[in-house]
């Protein structure tokens, strides 16, 4: 009987010494600083003196101006002989691709551990995570590349489809443009093909395929429908990247093609009747003559003193935050994921206070919203369900950016009363 008490007492002196006892949390990242777009791996290391009664609940560590992904086998278990005792660990993994050049800090980062209490139930806790910090530059020669691309390789090619030899009004072709990069993910890649504005030919684009390899691809297909005979050019696409292996800024091209229509060329209307009401009406060049003539003078005062004011006018337009989710919101109705994603965090960096857009869905959306971008991120860079991107989405980021605003705007409580009530 004495013995079976003594077992007891034990066993729960055991469980009261483990409840006590905090896990062993450490991260380490690797390198401190990177060229932008090329990754850090931040390691979290868990050591526990049980087992795991669950996994823990890692914090996602999202940044502004910045893409976190898990790469394949992030994690793995391993143990450690701590004050003579054999602790249980699991080692995760995550990589981060600056965006932009800064100083990035992660801090105030949480992660949720529980723990096998042999007598009792589990213990569970909060840990807090170290301060991290990491950089992100661009390397000298690169300032000029908009937007900054970089890899080991670039390749860009186009593939014509159709029988371009023997054209005829009504016929298509099919204009594929492919970029494939080593380095980086696809969401690096830029729009390819370029903006089609025939007279006698109607273009249709399909929705840009993307994946991330390796290499890292980035697919959009063209669709011409000839109405009418004539030539018809398409230029080539240049894209400028930094090349990580050689440390220069290189070009590829994929290069144009000219498309010929047997047929007669589209005819323009008003040109025969233009040509005669100028002979019939010489007057009306004179005055066309004046009109010039006011033109110049109208033109150089526009070239010295209204075009610097537009300039400058068009540039803050440009450079605010209702152009940023005004751009946002057409990606979403283009249904591009990635630039969506692209546009979302460019919108981001103009809220006041600064906030991610997970923070941003916290404060002034809902639940729905938030789950909405957690399904996006999670689709974009994992292998999770098609993420609902287009009308839905766009509605319910315009619902909350209108509370944004509205607490953005709302009078400070200690503003003087007006002088003339």
């Amino acid at each position: 009987m004495k013995r079976w008490f003594a077992l007891c007492l034990l066993v729960l002196l055991s469980a009261h010494s483990l409840a006590q006892v905090q896990p062993v949390v450490e991260v380490s990242i690797t390198p401190q600083q990177v060229r932008v777009g090329e990754p850090l791996e931040l390691q979290v290391t868990v050591l526990v003196p049980t087992w795991f009664a669950q996994p823990p609940n890692y914090p996602d560590f999202e940044l502004a101006n910045a893409i976190t992904q898990r790469p394949p086998d992030s994690s793995f278990p391993t143990s450690r002989a701590i004050n003579g005792e054999t602790w249980s660990g699991i080692v995760r993994s995550f990589r981060i691709y600056p965006l932009q050049a800064a100083q990035y800090r992660i801090d105030e980062a949480e992660l949720g551990v529980s723990y096998a209490n042999p007598g009792s139930a589990p213990t569970r806790l909060q840990v807090a995570l170290p301060e991290i910090r990491f950089s992100a530059v661009v390397p000298p020669g690169a300032e000029s590349l908009t937007p900054y691309l970089a890899g080991n390789a670039l390749r860009l090619t186009l593939e014509v489809g159709g029988d371009t030899g023997s054209l005829q009004p009504g016929d298509a072709v099919t204009l594929v443009y492919r970029a494939e990069l080593e380095g980086l993910p696809a969401i690096f890649l830029p729009p390819l093909a370029p903006e089609l504005d025939f007279e006698a030919a109607s273009v249709y684009a399909d929705r840009p395929t993307t994946a991330d390899g390796p290499p890292a691809t980035r697919s959009e297909k063209l669709t011409l429908v000839f109405e009418a005979g004539g030539e018809y050019s398409v230029p080539p696409v240049t894209l400028s990247y930094w090349n990580t292996d050689t440390g220069r800024v290189e070009q590829v091209t994929a290069d144009g093609v000219t498309l010929r229509v047997s047929g007669a060329a589209p005819a323009r209307e008003g040109e025969t009747a233009a040509r005669d009401y100028a002979l019939q009406w010489w007057p009306l060049l004179v005055a066309a003559a004046a009109a010039l003539l006011l033109s110049w003078a109208c033109w150089r005062s526009w070239q010295q003193t209204l075009r610097p004011r537009w300039e400058a006018h068009r540039q803050r337009h440009l450079d605010s935050e209702a152009h940023a989710f005004k751009v946002l919101q057409q990606r979403l109705r283009a249904h591009d994921r990635a630039a969506a994603y692209r546009a979302l965090l460019a919108w981001s960096a103009h809220l006041t206070p600064t906030m991610d857009s997970r923070e941003f869905a916290q404060r002034y959306g809902d639940e729905a919203l938030t789950r909405a971008l957690d399904s996006w991120r999670i689709a974009l860079f994992g292998r999770g369900e098609e993420a609902p991107v287009g009308s839905t989405l766009e509605k319910k980021l315009q619902a909350a950016r209108q509370r944004y605003l509205k607490a953005s705007h709302k009078p400070a409580a200690h503003a003087l009363p007006p002088l003339n009530p």
